[in-house]
C-alpha cells in the first residue's frame, strides 16, 4: 500500500472548484500540506488543472484562500487533488462584526 507524503486531517468545510469556466461546489473531506479530497458528484478527469477556493467559517472571522491543483483521483464520492503551494496573495480574513450590546431601557 502506498503511503501519503503528508498526513491528511479530516475537515468539513466548503470548497469551490473552478474548471473550464464552471464553478463546482463541494465539501472538503480531508486536507494535507500538499493535497485534499473534495466530496462532489461532479467528475473532472485525472491530470486536469483546476483552481480551488476553500472557505473556513469561524465564530469571530472567516478565512478563505485559493490554490492551483491537479486532479489525481476520481472516486464515487468525490475528487482527490494535489497542489504545490497555497496562493498566499489570495488569503482573505474577514472579521465579523461583534454583536451589538443590548440596550437597557431607562425608566
Amino acid at each position: 500500500m502506498k503511503k501519503r507524503g503528508h498526513e491528511r486531517t479530516d475537515c468539513q468545510t466548503k470548497a469551490m472548484i473552478s474548471y473550464q469556466g464552471a464553478s463546482i461546489m463541494g465539501e472538503v473531506e480531508n486536507l494535507s500540506l500538499k493535497g485534499l479530497f473534495v466530496k462532489t458528484d461532479q467528475i473532472i478527469d485525472v491530470d486536469e488543472q483546476v483552481e480551488i477556493s476553500i472557505y473556513f467559517y469561524g465564530a469571530d472571522s472567516d478565512l478563505s484562500f485559493s490554490l492551483q491543483a491537479t486532479v489525481i483521483r476520481v472516486a464515487e464520492t468525490g475528487l482527490g487533488f494535489n497542489f504545490q503551494k497555497i496562493d498566499v496573495d489570495s488569503l482573505a480574513i474577514k472579521k465579523k462584526d461583534p454583536a451589538p450590546e443590548p440596550t437597557v431601557p431607562t425608566v
